[in-house]
């Protein structure tokens, strides 16, 4: 007997989580998805689906489709009234560059009195780097991706660099072959903030097997975070 058809959407735009390149749909989270929809077979068929992060989100507003990831979670989104256990922790961290990191920098803001701290434009800043700037400790300056802070934090043109973990040290890989002669290498000094992004379920998209399907995706990703399957994963973009 065949298994039950499902489709996840995710985020087409979020490297190194969920993204597409060369036609192919990629990242992080669908890696572990993909690993966790082998757990669900025979009775599940899932099928991982990229699409525009604003689309996603109105597709589970008005039913027409199951479930997205990676929402974290907002309450104010009335329309996903379940979410999945964790699949991970996005953690927003603070590298600098190696003269900076010559003297310890182990709390924040105090030991990063003074200094210049790159941003990119648009990010989502956390609270603690937020109320720093706005107190004077920090001075921020912002730059349109990561790419450019990187080459800004290499060029020793910023002291440091505030981004989220996996991202800044995918788009370092990238940028491998840029940093060969300099020797530059991502040293992270702290964490500043970090949220947790789950599976979120349509509150009008309710079929039979909702109940059974949200159960068994749980299970798959426990177990896959207890055998190590999961940290195994997640270490290949955290290299």
């Amino acid at each position: 007997m065949a298994g039950e058809k499902i489709t996840l959407y995710g985020d087409e735009n979020y490297a190194p989580y969920s993204y597409v390149e060369g036609g192919r749909f990629k990242g992080m989270y669908v890696d572990i998805l993909n690993a966790a929809a082998q757990r669900l077979k025979p009775a599940y068929d899932i099928t991982l689906l990229p699409v525009p992060w604003k689309r996603g989100l109105a597709d589970l507003e008005f039913g027409s489709a199951f479930a997205l990831f990676p929402p974290g979670l907002k309450r104010e989104r009335t329309y996903i009234d379940r979410y999945s256990v964790a699949i991970y922790r996005e953690t927003v961290v603070v590298f600098c560059n190696d003269a900076v990191m010559a003297v310890p920098r182990k709390t924040f803001p105090d030991d990063f009195a003074g200094l210049t701290v790159g941003v990119n434009l648009g990010f989502l800043l956390s609270d603690r780097l937020m109320q720093a700037a706005k107190l004077g400790t920090v001075k921020l300056e912002s730059a349109k991706n990561n790419d450019a802070n990187l080459k800004k934090l290499a060029g020793r043109r910023i002291d440091c660099f505030a981004s989220d973990r996996a991202a800044a040290r995918y788009a370092a890989r990238q940028l491998e072959s840029y940093f060969a002669s300099s020797g530059f290498k991502l040293q992270e000094a702290v964490e500043l903030s970090g949220e947790d992004t789950f599976i979120g379920y349509s509150a009008k998209n309710r079929p039979a097997y909702r109940a059974d399907f949200i159960a068994r995706m749980d299970a798959a990703l426990e177990a896959m975070k207890r055998n190590g399957q999961l940290a195994k994963i997640v270490a290949e973009y955290l290299r």
